[in-house]
């Protein structure tokens, strides 16, 4: 008799509440030319998130002796990521007011230790005295703080800025899709620290 084959794609990352039953199609796609065998796979229970918040993972592994334990009739492939990341988080009241409160005072921070940065930067290179040489040059006059040249060079840097961290300010729909440099850095930030916790994980695993 041959083996119904089934593949299973898990996900790389996933967030779930605390006391939670968690079946294989939870963890990803189940696909199997037969129905009846995808439904009865994809219902397998496979995971107990516990009553604390805390992370844990499930390799595949675990998924194929779980599938093949239950239903020894079916060869399972997985396909995509080996291990499945989670986050295990109790449900949180929406607190409108202090999520205000603190979108605000990064906002504020962010805004004048920015400001602090630009500030410092220019007074380490001298900037003013950069751009009264460049007003001589073209001039030949001496004028201290020339504001034919400073004006110009605060609104640039300014507008370099906006120009530099988002795209919203371009008229192809496709360019407003690309993430900015701060986007893709908390993008690289998320990852990396995704993988430092499920590498822990994995760590402490092979100790017990």
């Amino acid at each position: 008799m041959s083996k119904e084959t089934v593949y299973i794609a898990l996900r790389d990352r996933m967030i779930i509440n605390t006391n939670v039953l968690l079946t294989i199609k939870d963890l990803g796609q189940v696909f199997c030319n037969n129905k009846a065998i995808e439904d009865y796979i994809g219902d397998i229970e496979i995971y107990k998130s516990p009553a604390e918040e805390n992370w844990d993972y499930i390799d595949a592994d675990y998924i194929i002796n779980k599938a093949v334990g239950y239903n020894p009739s079916v060869d399972i492939n997985m396909i995509g990521a080996t291990e499945v990341l989670l986050e295990i988080k109790s449900r949180e009241k929406e607190r409108k007011i202090f999520q205000f409160i603190k979108v605000t005072f990064i906002l504020i921070v962010l805004f004048f230790g920015s400001g602090i940065a630009i500030i410092n930067f220019h007074e380490d290179v001298n900037m003013t005295q950069s751009l009264e040489k460049i007003y001589y040059s073209f001039t030949g006059v001496k004028k201290t703080r020339p504001l034919i040249m400073t004006i110009p060079y605060s609104i640039g840097l300014g507008v370099g800025i906006i120009g530099f961290f988002n795209r919203v300010v371009s008229s192809s729909h496709r360019r407003k899709k690309e993430p900015g440099p701060m986007e893709l850095e908390s993008y690289l930030y998320d990852r990396d620290m995704d993988q430092y916790i499920l590498d822990d994980l994995k760590k402490k695993d092979d100790k017990t």
